[in-house]
């Protein structure tokens, strides 16, 4: 056997250990960072008159936010729980009344699978909290605010770009029940739903 075949054969021996490692030290351990995207509210309003007559309307936004976590690289697979604050713009508008959407707050368990030892697919689920304000109510009323408990799902991908640095892109879902509300006829029904497409970054540690 030629030197240079040694020499490739050792080269080849001493790089797999290394690259094994570095696999298993991807996407484990504490991380920090912020998203922005694009998220959408759907909602609709059915009346309690007779027929009941359903109103419905969608608001485009820009969201953002931050988000903490911890990952846990279980070889080829990952599992991690994370905690996440986002704002967003822009409103729903009803004939009667606005729907303004204020800040949310996540926390949700992810799995997935490297598909490279840089690159992670993986599906997130959790509990989500949105606060919503009614407000240009056109019977004067004060603007009510509440807090709503839901859940939220989605997938995503997310890719090493450095040593400790990472990038992701993700869609969501998020459903925050049903509401009930005074209307002319009757209690009027106002459902809540949300789309979203996220991109974000983290700093490992």
């Amino acid at each position: 056997m030629s030197r240079i075949a040694i020499a490739l054969l050792t080269a080849a021996a001493l790089a797999a250990p290394a690259m094994a490692q570095s696999a298993d030290t991807n996407f484990n351990g504490p991380f920090i960072g912020a998203q922005l995207g694009w998220q959408q509210d759907r909602q609709s309003l059915t009346t309690g008159t007779v027929p009941p007559i359903t109103t419905r309307a969608r608001g485009d936004g820009f969201a953002y936010g931050g988000q903490l976590g911890y990952d846990f690289n279980l070889g080829s697979a990952v599992l991690g729980v994370e905690a996440s604050l986002t704002g967003r713009t822009g409103s729903n508008r009803f004939p009667t009344f606005d729907l303004e959407a204020g800040r949310t707050i996540n926390v949700t368990a992810r799995a997935g699978w490297l598909v490279t030892p840089e690159g992670l697919l993986y599906a997130r689920g959790g509990y989500s909290n949105a606060r919503y304000t009614v407000a240009n109510n056109v019977l004067r009323l004060a603007d009510v605010s509440e807090n709503r408990d839901g859940y939220t799902v989605g997938a995503g991908y997310e890719h090493m770009l450095a040593k400790n640095v990472s990038a992701r892109i993700e869609y969501n879902y998020s459903d925050f029940g049903n509401d009930s509300l005074p209307g002319i006829g009757g209690p009027a029904t106002l459902n809540y739903h949300r789309h979203a497409v996220m991109t974000g970054v983290n700093f490992r540690f």
